[in-house]
């Protein structure tokens, strides 16, 4: 070997192997990672799913008053609260009564759980309906089922006994705002209101079948 040959060799730059190691790229790392957490999050939301309870909600607005018909009702999946959950009603629990004995004790939103206070037996008085005969100009023209109002009695139109009106019912609801009738003469419909028992009394009895009832609309 010449000493040209010689030098020649060693100037040559000794090529470098370069190793790669795929599992230590960040781009890769963080691909698995991202596809772990959507895995755990997917498992987790399935887990809820499943472990949420089914209960009765209503398809649709329902009126206190109504009877509750089996098209009202819809199953729906919800995971609630344990002090709230036991105050509805599952799709597996018993309903207070009958279906063609039970009636909505109150309004309800469309999509809105069941309560159990929210169905009321009539058979058992849950639900008082009082008849009050209300004249012409009494109460609101547009008076219409489902209005709050307050109901007061005193002197009709042309007494002179020096009464004054007397508030004896407040902020009940109109189940039915009636139809055209007469008394004495004079223009008046019949007023359903949905009153409760402790509302209720014979002095309020007496009171609206003797005076002049006039209906102030609250909401």
């Amino acid at each position: 070997m010449t000493i040209r040959g010689a030098m020649n060799r060693q100037s040559r730059p000794r090529s470098i192997r370069l190793e790669h190691h795929p599992w230590r790229d960040p781009r890769l790392i963080l691909g698995v990672l991202l596809v772990l957490v959507s895995t755990v999050l997917g498992a987790a939301a399935v887990a809820a799913g499943s472990s949420s309870t089914g209960y009765w909600a209503v398809r649709s607005e329902v009126r206190a008053g109504d009877p509750v018909q089996r098209t009202d009702l819809v199953q729906a999946k919800a995971h609630v609260p344990d002090d709230a959950a036991r105050h509805l009603i599952r799709v597996d629990d018993a309903l207070p009564a009958r279906l063609d004995d039970l009636v909505w004790a109150r309004d309800i939103g469309d999509g809105a759980l069941v309560s159990r206070a929210s169905l009321a037996d009539r058979r058992s008085g849950g639900v008082t309906e009082l008849p009050l005969t209300v004249t012409s100009g009494a109460a609101p023209t547009d008076l219409q089922r489902g209005d709050r109002v307050d109901v007061w009695v005193g002197p009709g139109p042309g007494d002179d006994t020096g009464q004054k009106s007397t508030r004896v019912l407040r902020d009940v609801r109109v189940v039915s705002s009636g139809g055209s009738a007469s008394v004495r003469g004079a223009p008046s419909r019949t007023v359903l209101v949905d009153v409760s028992e402790a509302e209720l009394s014979g002095s309020v009895v007496s009171t609206v079948a003797a005076g002049h009832v006039t209906m102030v609309r609250i909401s």
